[in-house]
C-alpha cells in the first residue's frame, strides 16, 4: 500500500533534517528544496514498484491460466507466482524492494 502525501512528506522532513544535523549532507539550497527533491524521488520509487506489481500480477495471471509443465493449474499459488514474477521484474531493472 502506498503511503499518502502527507507520509511522504514527513519520511523527507526526517531524511533531510538527519542528513543535515549529522553533517552528512552540506545544504547549497533551501531545505525546502532539498526536501522537495527527496519528495519526488520517495514518490516516484513508489510509482515505479507500483508498475512492476501491476505487470507482475498481469503476468502471473496469465502464468497460471496458461499452465507448467507437470504441475496442475489448480497446485500453482497465484500469489507466490506474483512474488517471483516481481522479484524477477525488479532484478531486470535494478530495482530494490
Amino acid at each position: 500500500m502506498r503511503p499518502s502525501a502527507a507520509q511522504v512528506e514527513r519520511v523527507a522532513e526526517a531524511i533531510v533534517r538527519r542528513l543535515v544535523t549529522t553533517q552528512m549532507l552540506e545544504l547549497t539550497a533551501a531545505e525546502d528544496v532539498a526536501r522537495a527533491r527527496i519528495t519526488a524521488l520517495l514518490n516516484k520509487n513508489f510509482d515505479e514498484e507500483a508498475e512492476i506489481e501491476r505487470e507482475a500480477m498481469a503476468e502471473a495471471a496469465q502464468l497460471v491460466r496458461k499452465g507448467a509443465p507437470g504441475i496442475r493449474r489448480e497446485d500453482l499459488d497465484l500469489r507466490r507466482v506474483e512474488q517471483l514474477v516481481k522479484q524477477r521484474l525488479a532484478k531486470a531493472r535494478g530495482f530494490a524492494l
